[in-house]
């Protein structure tokens, strides 16, 4: 979390210029979200790498696990739901205990072995008519160059990956049943809505 808030606040400025100079949504994926809430209405919901919990959702069981105390401290004083401080490749829960995992953003933090095991224990307690979204930015960046560098160098992650290289990971232990792309001033960003195989 040590650049967290450089990297939220800078991000925060570009998102919003973004939105005033072009007219499009400044926060693709909080609609994103909210959409597939409303469409699977799931009862009980894993977060995996909630950070600092701006996707938790309300009207549900929600969970956010992060492996940061700082980010769980933070999210249980500012954001409802329940949260855990636990990596998500060592999940502790029940096998088949939520009806949708979410995985936003967390793909690039990993190296392949944590990121394969990571997406074993989603799919371990994800029930079977569940649905796991994985979301994460691909390869290669667009728009502008020189923040988006900016803002993978504050964000930490140092695991960028293709498109491929996430299929290679994901394909072994789910079935990709929906496939979406958004593409703003930085990234592309990869939207797979997934069940288990």
């Amino acid at each position: 979390m040590k650049t967290g808030l450089a990297f939220n606040l800078i991000q925060e400025l570009f998102s919003r210029t973004y939105a005033l100079t072009t007219g499009n949504e400044p926060y693709p994926l909080h609609s994103l979200i909210e959409r597939d809430r409303r469409r699977f209405s799931p009862g009980s919901v894993l977060d995996i790498g909630c950070g600092s919990g701006r996707f938790a959702m309300a009207g549900c069981d929600y969970v956010g696990v992060d492996p940061n105390p700082k980010y769980i401290e933070y999210c249980r004083q500012h954001c409802f739901g329940r949260f855990e401080q636990m990596s998500g490749d060592r999940l502790t829960f029940a096998d088949a205990t939520f009806d949708m995992v979410l995985s936003f953003s967390v793909g690039h933090h990993l190296p392949d072995a944590p990121l394969a095991q990571t997406l074993s224990e989603a799919r371990r307690v994800l029930r079977d008519d569940g649905v796991f979204i994985f979301v994460d930015v691909i390869r290669p960046i667009v728009g502008w160059k020189w923040a988006a560098a900016l803002l993978e160098r504050l964000d930490e992650g140092d695991s960028f990956r293709t498109e491929d290289e996430y299929l290679a990971l994901i394909g072994p232990r789910f079935a990709i049943a929906e496939r979406e792309e958004i593409v703003d001033q930085f990234y592309r960003t990869l939207v797979l809505r997934c069940r288990k195989s």
